[in-house]
Formats: structure tokens, C-alpha cells, sequence
């Protein structure tokens, strides 16, 4: 029975309920909270979360649980703090929580028991997964960060795609063990790592519980083709979202076309696609993620540096060349890359007279034909007919800025740009292109500008980012847990807002903040198996932060 003091202010963290079957429960832990216990649930400034007492509070997406005052924290952690460092003892107490999963069961109808999983299971290993076999049947072990990535599914469209991974694996795991005897896989990103025999492998009734409940879901979703280099529409549009963030419904229709494209035959034809929005958020990541998943060739080149053949200049032919060049010299790999063309909305803004025969032979190139190339080093033809095209550019005059309601008043563009059909109407009404120009480009995607959150998510998520990755290496090369608190992350954002620099240059600043520190651990100033934090005072000094 929990003895509720309202009057003294205390720490708890706020968990995500996942429903297992009737009686079994999941507990993700997503942030610290800080507030006041009342009699109706746990207080804080923006909402009253249910306490995790039973099975009615859990039926809320939401639970608060793990409740301490700052005194009891003081006593577990054996440490004294000022009234300046009360924040710093709680998050280093969600530190210790945040990857610890709790297993809930409500068949006792007198209360609720609770048991906590450390999904640290294999969290040394260099791979998300491990897939194994219990007795007869074959398993999934996850790592935390696997597991939080099925946490924070918000959809169950989000949690197939999610699984789909998983599926895959497991299907062609099945067949390995049956065939070769293999009893253990190491899989990160999709790929397998490496491939053990072991005699047998044994998992806990937790365990066992847990992965019914995932092999259930993944029996529950279709079948989708897997092709024979074994990727997916769904692994496709999955590996560019764990990069890229803030454009899922375009990088759903933009990974169904790439797909498409991809697994088209001689006779099928080949869509185009136009990626419109500001600079750094995201396009050319987009494309770098799809070409890196699918394994293709590509070839990046600035659209109003294009010149007609035989002026001194980047042509059309340069640009296959680059191409063929990328895809080591294999005309048959080249034909089925990706060109991609930035600043396509810069044809019209100089040298027109230049500018006009270099738009009619990209989208002579876009429609599709038969391209020789003859020249001092190669001679052969291609045959654009096969190669995916995409188009990219700000079009700033279709954009309308509006002043948003957030920190600082920062220009946001967010949901400015409309759908295909408006933007199509607006670049022309602008005279970027006429409507005959625009019929040649199949699709036209809208990458619109940032929010603040989603800035958050790409920092401190994404695995393009910087800080990310240095956070995976710490801990595997020097044992050491780098975190960002809250205010380092805003006045990253607020560096980048004040600049008026795009996401692109995000990592930019996170090297410059980590650098002096990754020379201090080099140096042996910074002991292994500490946590090292980094705060706002690093941004502005990178020789102040944190270790405990």
C-alpha cells in the first residue's frame, strides 16, 4: 500500500504500457518526471499520470512508477546535493533506469507484482540482435536499444515495419539451422554479423513470454516479396527513418517508388521524383540512406552547374560517366543507380539563354532513351530508361514564411508546402516550369522544415548523428556512458537556430563540443566505466562537463 505524503516534492519516471495478453504488462520507461504524489496519481506541471498499482492503471498508456523524494535518492546514491544540484541527482537516477524494462503481472487480484528486466542482455555485442535456438524453436534476443526501438512505436504500421526485420532473418534462420546446423546469429541493421554453432540456448519464462508475444505479431502480418539480395519495401523505408527524421509519409511514397524502380524488369517503366524543401532537412540524406541499403550506385551533381554538350562544363554525359565511374565501370549497375539532382529549382534563375536547352535535356533524360557515350576514356551506351531520377530544391518562391509560436520566433515552414498536386500548381504559377515541363516528373514530395522536437530526435537518435555514434563508440571502446542532458541539446539547437544553419551542419557543432573531451579520454583524464555528461557550459567551453 503506498503511503502518499503530498506536501514534499519527488522524482519518479514516466513508463509506456504495453499490453502483453491479460495479465502480462510492459513497462518502457520514456523520461524523468518531477512533481507531487496526490491521491488521484502523480502530479507534475503538464498532466496527473495513474500509479502502476494494478490491472485498471494500467490500462492508461501511460503510468507513473518508481517514486523517490530527493532525501532517499541522497541516501541510496550516498551523496550530499545544494539545492542547484537537485536536478542532477534525478537525472542521474533515470540514468540508472532508463534501460530497464519492467515485467508486470496482475493475476494476483489482491495487487500487482513487478519484476524489472535489464535488456543489457547483449548490449557488449556489437549487433542488435541474437538469434537462436531454445530447444526446438528459434528465439530473439534483443539489446536495450532494439527494444526501446519497439517502445516507441506509436502505430502498429510503425511496429510491423519494425518486426519486418526481424521476420526476415528469422524465416532464413529457420532454414540455417535446419540445414547447417546453425544454432546462433549476430545480426545489426538487418545484416548478419557473424554465425556461431552452439549446442544449445536457453532463455528465461520472461524471455520465452516476450518473444511469443513478437513471434505472434510478426505472424500476423502479410507476406511481402523479398528479393533474392534480401531487401524489402518495408526494410527500404525502415533503414532511411532510423537516419532520417520528420518525413515519414514522404519517405513511405519515396521508398515505394525507389522500390518499384529498383525491382522494375526491361518493360516496366521507371518513375521520376521531385524533392522540394529547404536546405538541411534531409533529401540528400534520404538518397545517400536508399542507395546505401540497396547497395546501388548513385551520383550527386548540382543541376545548374549542367551545360549543353560541347561548352566548357559539366553536361549530361559527365554526369553518366560519374555514374558508370561509381558503379565500377559496370554499365549494367550504372543503369540501375540513382542520379540525383540538387538545386533543379536554379535552372531558371541565370543564364537563361545557357539555362534552357540544359532543362529540355534533363527531362529528355527523365522521360528516358538511349544515351552514347563516346569520348577519350569510355564508349559504350546507356540506357536511361533503367535509372531512377531524382530531383531536389528549395523553391523558396512557393514557400510562404510564417513565423512560428516557438522559442525565439524562428521561421518555420512546416506544412507550407502542400501535396503534389499544390506544389505542382505553385511552381508553376512561379515560373520555375511550365505544366508540359512538370508532366515529365511522375512525383513531387514535400520535405518541409524541422520542428524543434524533431531536432531533438535527430541529435540524440538518429544514426547519421554524430553524437550517436561517438555515444556507441565510448561505450564499447572505453567503456564510458556519454549522455547529453536537456540543456546541452538546447543550446545546440539554439547555435543552429542562431547561425540560421540547417540540420546539415548539427554534427558539426557535436564534433566541436566532443573533440577536447575525446582527447582528455585518450589521455587517460577520464576513467573508464564513468558516465560523462555534457551540458549547455560544454557547448561554449568543450572543457566543462560532467563525470560520475
Amino acid at each position: 500500500m503506498r503511503v502518499i505524503i503530498e506536501d514534499i516534492e519527488k522524482y519518479g519516471i514516466k513508463y509506456k504500457v504495453t499490453k502483453l495478453d491479460k495479465d502480462n504488462f510492459l513497462l518502457f520507461p520514456v523520461c524523468l518526471i518531477k512533481g507531487y504524489e496526490k491521491k488521484d496519481g502523480f502530479k507534475t506541471d503538464t498532466e496527473i499520470l495513474h500509479y502502476a498499482n494494478n490491472r485498471e492503471d494500467l490500462k492508461n498508456r501511460y503510468v507513473a512508477d518508481m517514486i523517490w523524494d530527493k532525501q532517499e535518492l541522497e541516501y541510496a546514491y550516498d551523496c550530499d546535493t545544494t539545492n542547484e544540484e537537485e536536478d542532477f541527482i534525478g537525472q542521474y537516477f533515470f540514468e540508472d533506469h532508463k534501460n530497464v524494462i519492467i515485467f508486470a503481472n496482475t493475476s494476483d487480484k489482491s495487487g500487482i507484482s513487478k519484476i524489472d528486466l535489464d535488456f543489457k542482455i547483449i548490449a557488449d555485442q556489437s549487433c542488435d540482435a541474437v538469434y537462436c535456438m531454445d530447444e526446438s524453436y528459434p528465439t530473439i534476443l534483443l539489446n536495450h536499444t532494439a527494444f526501446e526501438e519497439l517502445a516507441t512505436c506509436k502505430t502498429k504500421k510503425d511496429l510491423d515495419v519494425v518486426l519486418e526485420k526481424y521476420k526476415n532473418v528469422l524465416r532464413n534462420f529457420k532454414d540455417a539451422n535446419k540445414n547447417k546446423k546453425v544454432s546462433r546469429i549476430y545480426v545489426s541493421d538487418g545484416k548478419v554479423n557473424y554465425i556461431e554453432t552452439l549446442k544449445h540456448v536457453s532463455t528465461s519464462e520472461i524471455d520465452d513470454k516476450i518473444e511469443t508475444v513478437l513471434n505472434e505479431e510478426i505472424d500476423k502480418m502479410d507476406e511481402e516479396p523479398i528479393d533474392k539480395n534480401g531487401v524489402s519495401y518495408n526494410g527500404l523505408r525502415q533503414y532511411i527513418k532510423e537516419r532520417v527524421y520528420g518525413h515519414d509519409e514522404a519517405i513511405d511514397t519515396l521508398a515505394q517508388k525507389i522500390y518499384m524502380n529498383y525491382t522494375a524488369e526491361d518493360s516496366d517503366s521507371i518513375e521520376s521524383i521531385l524533392l522540394v524543401g529547404p536546405t538541411g532537412t534531409g533529401k540528400t540524406e534520404t538518397i545517400h540512406a536508399a542507395c546505401e541499403y540497396l547497395n546501388i550506385p548513385s551520383y550527386e551533381v548540382n543541376a545548374s552547374n549542367i551545360v549543353p554538350q560541347g561548352i566548357k562544363g559539366m553536361s549530361i554525359e559527365d554526369v553518366i560517366v560519374g555514374l558508370y565511374e561509381n558503379a565500377g565501370r559496370s554499365v549494367k549497375k550504372a543503369e540501375k543507380g540513382i542520379i540525383f539532382l540538387d538545386e533543379f529549382d536554379k535552372l531558371n534563375d541565370s543564364d537563361l539563354d545557357l539555362k534552357e536547352p540544359v532543362k529540355n535535356i534533363l527531362l529528355t533524360f527523365t522521360a528516358g532513351g538511349n544515351f552514347p557515350i563516346d569520348n577519350d576514356r569510355y564508349k559504350f551506351d546507356f540506357n536511361s530508361s533503367r535509372t531512377t531520377k531524382i530531383y531536389a530544391g528549395v523553391f523558396d518562391r512557393i514557400t510562404e514564411k510564417v513565423k512560428s509560436l516557438g522559442f525565439n520566433s524562428i521561421l518555420e515552414l512546416a506544412e507550407v508546402l502542400g501535396t503534389d498536386e499544390e506544389i505542382r500548381k505553385k511552381i508553376i504559377e512561379k515560373g520555375y516550369f511550365t505544366q508540359e515541363e512538370l508532366t515529365r516528373i511522375s512525383t513531387i514530395l514535400a520535405y518541409n522544415e524541422l520542428d524543434r522536437e524533431t531536432k531533438k530526435q535527430i541529435l540524440t537518435s538518429s544514426k547519421l548523428s554524430e553524437f550517436t555514434k561517438k555515444k556507441d563508440r565510448y561505450e564499447r571502446q572505453f567503456k564510458i556512458d556519454l549522455i547529453a542532458d536537456d540543456t546541452y541539446i538546447e543550446a545546440i539547437l539554439d547555435s543552429i537556430d542562431k547561425d540560421a544553419q540547417g540540420m546539415r551542419n548539427i554534427n558539426n557543432y557535436v564534433k566541436r563540443t566532443i573533440d577536447t573531451i575525446e582527447k582528455k579520454i585518450l589521455e587517460g583524464e577520464v576513467p573508464r566505466n564513468k558516465r560523462l555528461i555534457l551540458t549547455k557550459d560544454t557547448v561554449f567551453d568543450p572543457n566543462q562537463f560532467l563525470v560520475n
